[in-house]
């Protein structure tokens, strides 16, 4: 009983005591707020500002742990008018921190930081550029404070990479590597470094560093003094310059101009023979590019018709009348195909043979051809080679300054037939006089039907078939009387009315219509078993 009542005492002057106050920090029953918006800042590589705020005064401070490896490590009591600390770091480390409010042994919750990488940051976006063939220089973004630089690597060829090549200073963004091995495979990487720490790699992969290759070859031929001129394009410094192969039609490579100086852009060969190729390289000291694309000194399948004056018309007095006057024509020089189209060329280009029943076979003639049809390959033809269309089909007239493909003029048609600068040899037919069936294909031998191109003999410029076969579309209206009002140079025809001129004979035609002066009109829009083509190339 005598406890019971001490208790019941006891009850009695706990009731009527001061009840706990709930807003002094230092009472134990009092909540501690947590620190709030918990931030790290990259002041450099191994200096971080870690950052908070909080809303009370009147407390002890804050601890401030770091979490490195898994492991917490208190590393700082701060006081508590404090919002921010400086900390040192190791470098290559996943780091977080956490931070607690304290007061005597009342103890806030924790605020804990987001997790951030303290690993050197590799330097991005690397970039290179070719300053002349042994010098490469190098450009990045620098994504480092407080780095001691940045180092690189070489590695050339199947060899092993040449650890730490070169070293820049802090915050360098650019290298250049003055000794980079010619015709070699090289490969470089870039990482930041500090101390013994390093980034990670960026690497540039393959730099083929072999002597580029001079570009865009092309030839030009100077008819007035019988030479050509090669030029090219070259963009990188450092070379020592360049060297001229040519070749043969059937011959082997041969070195043919040497040590052209690097500056050169230009060559003129005052030799030239007829479908020589020519080629060109870069060199430095014992290295060599690749050669460039060839070139030929004529074109494949054509003939060059040196340029000259004659006398277009019937020269024998057997033919009629709109073959008259004879008159002098001067024409500038151009090329002309060595055959007539066949229908492998033909089928080749648009696809399509309309030949049939009269001789049909990949290196037979086309026919059944209008004008039309034969300009219209000549426009094709010009654009799979690279070339510019000479034929507007808007109206069909024909532009002869463009490198294209065309028809011949009448005019150019008789003087190649005639043999060209050979035309006083006065054949009646082309390559001969008196003996036909040598060279053409004709009502009297061709068994009714055309023949394999080039299986006569050619005329004085090793053009076949220029009489006989096929009759060949040229690019000139038709008129009777045009030869009275001809111009001398470069004639082109009459400036209007439909028929086309038509030349050559035919595998169907009496030897008379296979003479070089006949002339013949046909509808452009027409075709027949008999009516093929060829085409020319201007030189001007």
């Amino acid at each position: 009983m005598k406890y019971f009542c001490l208790i019941i005492l006891a009850l009695l002057i706990l009731s009527c005591s001061e009840p706990p106050t709930r807003d002094n920090p230092y009472d134990t029953y009092f909540d501690l707020p947590e620190p709030e918006n918990l931030q790290v800042e990259h002041i450099s590589l191994t200096i971080k500002k870690v950052t908070w705020e909080y809303e009370l005064e009147n407390i002890d401070g804050f601890i401030l742990s770091r979490k490195q490896n898994e492991n917490w490590t208190e590393i700082a009591s701060i006081a508590a008018d404090k919002r921010s600390y400086i900390d040192t770091l190791s470098i290559n480390e996943i780091v977080q921190y956490k931070i607690v409010a304290y007061a005597d042994q009342n103890y806030s919750d924790e605020m804990v930081s987001d997790y951030f990488d303290n690993t050197i940051p590799a330097p991005s976006e690397l970039q290179y550029e070719h300053i002349n063939i042994y010098i490469i220089q190098f450009n990045w973004q620098d994504n480092s404070e407080g780095e001691d630089g940045v180092k690189i690597d070489k590695k050339v060829g199947e060899n092993d990479w040449i650890i730490e090549y070169a070293t820049t200073n802090q915050n360098d963004e650019n290298w250049i590597d003055e000794e980079a091995e010619v015709n070699e495979d090289l490969y470089y990487r870039v990482y930041s470094y500090y101390v013994n720490y390093n980034s990670s790699y960026l690497e540039t992969g393959l730099i083929d560093n072999s002597i580029p290759i001079p570009e865009n070859l092309e030839l030009e031929i100077n008819f007035n003094s019988d030479n050509i001129i090669l030029t090219w394009v070259y963009y990188l410094a450092g070379i020592e310059g360049f060297r001229i192969e040519k070749k043969s039609a059937n011959g082997n490579w041969s070195l043919y101009a040497d040590n052209l100086e690097p500056e050169s852009r230009e060559w003129i060969d005052n030799y030239p023979v007829y479908l020589d190729s020519y080629r060109i390289k870069a060199f430095y000291q014992e290295y060599e590019s690749d050669h460039s694309d060839e070139i030929m000194y004529g074109i494949e399948g054509m003939i060059y018709v040196e340029g000259g004056t004659f006398e277009m018309g019937d020269h024998y007095g057997d033919g009629y009348s709109y073959e008259l006057p004879i008159h002098d024509v001067t024409l500038s020089s151009f090329w002309i195909s060595q055959h007539e189209v066949t229908q492998a060329e033909y089928e080749e280009v648009t696809g399509e043979n309309p030949a049939h029943n009269y001789g049909a076979g990949d290196d037979y003639p086309v026919y059944y051809v209008s004008w039309y049809d034969a300009v219209e390959y000549c426009n094709a033809l010009s654009i799979q080679k690279g070339l510019t269309t000479c034929y507007d089909t808007s109206d069909w007239s024909c532009n002869f300054n463009a490198n294209g493909f065309r028809l011949p003029t009448e005019a150019e048609w008789e003087y190649a037939a005639r043999g060209g600068i050979h035309w006083e040899d006065n054949y009646k037919y082309s390559g001969t006089t008196d003996d036909l069936d040598s060279y053409a294909w004709y009502y009297d031998n061709s068994v009714s039907h055309t023949h394999e191109v080039e299986t006569k003999l050619p005329n004085q410029l090793g053009i076949y078939d220029m009489s006989g076969n096929v009759w060949e579309w040229c690019n000139d209206r038709y008129s009777s009387s045009y030869y009275e009002t001809s111009p001398e140079d470069d004639p082109t025809g009459p400036d209007t009315g439909s028929p086309r001129v038509s030349r050559g004979g035919s595998w169907i035609s009496h030897a008379s219509y296979c003479r070089v002066a006949d002339r013949y009109s046909d509808n452009p829009a027409g075709s027949n078993l008999s009516l093929g083509f060829r085409f020319a190339r201007s030189s001007r």
